[in-house]
């Protein structure tokens, strides 16, 4: 048995002997310090650690190291291994953080530099030290209970932020200066007391690094500034936040953090003060202010927040939840946002003046798995004339006003819309209107319902009446848009196909009479139509061409004189086929016109129509059997002025004869007529269709003209 208790007793001290030769002998420091090096230098090919002095005793402790030459690690003092006790000063300049990937097992960068001195033995050790970390003056107090922090003093001042992100690794945001100030009494995670204020001053944010599309940093940079407190009280931490920008304000008055469990309860106030100043960070430009309150709960990575807002000048409610870092579900409900108020903010002009309803109740709001139903209510809104006159060049004189409804479905990555819009001057529905948000495609059908046409005149600066209804689809991508179309009119059919500015139409069977009788234009003409249209919006030049189909001239004031000239019915005439070709460029419309029947001969070889002044200037050359003569139509095209050539016609033999009668029974004739036609101007003269009193001074009309040459003839 003895030999068995001094056996182990002798194997127990070589052990000790062993560990203590091994550390605190020359030769164990040496092994010690080549253990460090390998450890440190281990998968490094530009950095090396070298350990210059190690000593380690029983009694001291000696550690002296440099990284590359320009680093140094230095820790010298008293050790008690059997005391447990320390008196050391220590003294660490490096240069370049990153060499230390190995150690700190995670990326840090730029300088860091502290000394200090800690003393103290296991039940109390005070660790007291300055530092320059991001160019600070940091100091801090720290006492260690069984080597566990307990009370800390903590203060640094000036530190800046762009270096403190910068040896985290992290993109230079913004710039400026953080001070902080903690005193904690308690560090126990079960029972903490203490305070902690920070102070963030002259911050700039980095916006040319936030939004790497930017040529430029702004010329006024959008700053920032704040200060928290955290009071800590047994595992709680409870916070007051005021942050204040050029853009926003964020006042929290009581954000307490459980730090066992990291559940979050936090109230919050956002002032959201120019929004306008976004436009440097996300190059989109947006106007006006808003504000949202509401309380925010972050529990296990779920969060959710209840708020109200009052932005686009709306009574607003919302309730979001958001799990794993996406949306989960989304409950807005908007009263009486002021449109006036939307179109402001999205930086438009202010095109109408009213007010909107939007309920949505979003069950899944994942962007690729969308679930839930979007109601928006426009009330009874009025378009701003004077807004939408300057943008758009028009001519609005009349109150235009509109409502409607539009139901969404959101279906994964769609929303499908049923559109009713209601207007005074028309209606428009929209059946099933797609725009997928994954492909930023828009796909609908329309119907729109011109229940009454004169209301749209402020719109064309056309006079029209009647009714009709236009359907068809709209097909928009990133970059692209078709629009095509389909109205029945008149007994034929007009459709269309606009693929961007290109715009081509076809019009097959359409009465001209009651197209005309439509605009308000002389009905002169009954035919159905066969013309294509290929015109391009943005540079407004186009051309029409085409055929009317089976042409008769209406009775009229032109018939009427062609009928008393020649003693020629124009009306019995049949044109199988009228050529027509127009040049359009802007607001003129030059057409040629070619029409021929049996007898007759009817060209345009010149016609300008004028859009914009609604006026005309045309040139009719008329061939009947063997008499030909010009007819020239000329100002306002709803009542323009006719004057006929008639100097060809009387230097015919019928003409001739028509003279001589004339000279033979003028008397007679200006008897019958009572005066009212000097019959001295009778031929070439330019008669004219507009309205006359018949006073002296009143030249004849081309229906007084033909009325007497009818009496003459009897």
């Amino acid at each position: 048995m003895k030999k068995l208790f001094f056996g182990l007793t002798a194997f127990v001290l070589l052990i000790i002997g062993g560990i203590y030769g091994l550390l605190f002998t020359s030769m164990g420091n040496s092994y010690v310090a080549m253990i460090i090096e390998n450890k440190v230098n281990e998968g490094q090919q530009d950095v090396k650690m070298k350990v210059n002095d190690f000593k380690l005793t029983t009694k001291e402790i000696l550690f002296n190291a440099s990284i590359d030459d320009n680093s140094t690690i230095n820790i010298a003092g008293d050790l008690n291994i059997f005391a447990k006790s320390v008196d050391l000063n220590y003294d660490i300049n490096i240069i370049e953080l990153s060499k230390l990937e190995n150690i700190t097992k995670q990326k840090l960068n730029g300088p860091f530099s502290t000394k200090g001195s800690i003393k103290g033995d296991q039940e109390l050790a005070v660790i007291k030290g300055i530092s320059s970390i991001a160019s600070s003056n940091t100091t801090y107090d720290v006492n260690l209970v069984d080597f566990k922090p307990s009370n800390i003093l903590f203060n640094m001042k000036n530190a800046k932020i762009e270096e403190l992100l910068n040896i985290v690794n992290q993109p230079i945001y913004a710039s400026g200066n953080l001070d902080i100030d903690a005193d904690i009494k308690s560090a126990d995670i079960n029972n903490l007391d203490g305070l902690i204020t920070q102070k963030i001053s002259n911050g700039i944010l980095n916006a040319k690094l936030i939004n790497k599309e930017l040529e430029d940093n702004p010329k006024t940079p959008i700053t920032f500034s704040g200060n928290t407190v955290t009071k800590l009280s047994g595992n709680m931490a409870n916070a007051k936040v005021d942050l204040d920008s050029t853009i926003a304000k964020l006042d929290v008055s009581n954000a307490s953090v459980n730090l066992k469990n990291s559940v979050v309860n936090s109230d919050y106030i956002l002032f959201v003060k120019d929004m306008s100043q976004l436009e440097t960070l996300i190059n989109q430009k947006y106007n006006g202010s808003f504000s949202t309150s509401g309380i925010v709960n972050v529990n296990n990575g779920v969060i959710k927040i209840n708020g109200k807002s009052d932005i686009f000048k709306s009574d607003t409610t919302y309730d979001i939840k958001v799990a794993d870092s996406k949306p989960e579900y989304v409950n807005v409900l908007v009263n009486n946002a002021k449109i006036e108020s939307l179109l402001n903010l999205v930086n438009q002009p202010n095109y109408a003046n009213g007010f909107m309803n939007i309920d949505a109740k979003i069950k899944n709001a994942d962007i690729k798995n969308l679930d839930g139903k979007v109601i928006t209510t426009i009330l009874e809104s009025t378009v701003n004339n004077d807004v939408v006159n300057k943008e758009f060049e028009q001519k609005l004189k009349q109150p235009l006003v509109f409502k409607g409804n539009i139901l969404t479905d959101l279906v994964k990555t769609q929303a499908i819309s049923k559109v009713d819009l209601n207007t005074t001057v028309t209606n428009l529905n929209m059946e099933k209107a797609v725009f997928d948000i994954e492909k930023s495609s828009f796909v609908s059908d329309y119907l729109i319902n011109f229940t009454d046409l004169t209301k749209l005149y402020d719109l064309t600066q056309t006079k029209m009446r009647g009714s009709a209804k236009l359907a068809g689809n709209i097909k928009q991508s990133s970059d692209n848009l078709e629009v095509d179309g389909n109205s029945k009119l008149f007994g034929g059919d007009i459709n269309f196909n606009l693929i961007n500015d290109n715009f081509k139409a076809n019009i097959d069977g359409v009465e001209i009479k009651d197209l005309t009788h439509m605009l308000y234009y002389p009905e002169i003409f009954t035919s159905k139509s066969k013309i294509d249209v290929d015109y391009n919006l943005a540079t407004k030049i186009g051309k029409i061409d085409g055929n009317l189909v089976e042409g008769k001239f209406i009775k009229n004031e032109f018939s009427d004189i062609i009928n008393t000239f020649a003693k020629f019915d124009l009306t019995q005439e049949v044109y199988e086929k009228v050529e027509i070709k127009s040049d359009m460029k802007k607001n003129i419309i030059n057409t040629f016109v070619d029409m021929q029947s049996k007898y007759t001969k009817i060209k345009v070889p010149s016609s300008t129509l004028d859009t914009d002044k609604n006026s005309i200037n045309a040139l009719i050359q008329t061939t009947i059997t063997k008499y030909s003569f010009d007819t020239t139509v000329k100002g306002d095209l709803s009542n323009p002025t006719v004057k006929v050539d008639t100097k060809a016609f009387l230097e015919s033999k019928y003409g001739k004869k028509l003279k001589e009668k004339t000279d033979k029974y003028k008397k007679k004739l200006q008897e019958k007529l009572k005066n009212k036609i000097d019959l001295n101007k009778l031929f070439n003269k330019a008669p004219t269709t507009k309205p006359s009193t018949n006073t002296a001074n009143n030249g004849p009309t081309n229906r007084e003209l033909a009325d007497a040459l009818r009496k003459f003839m009897q």
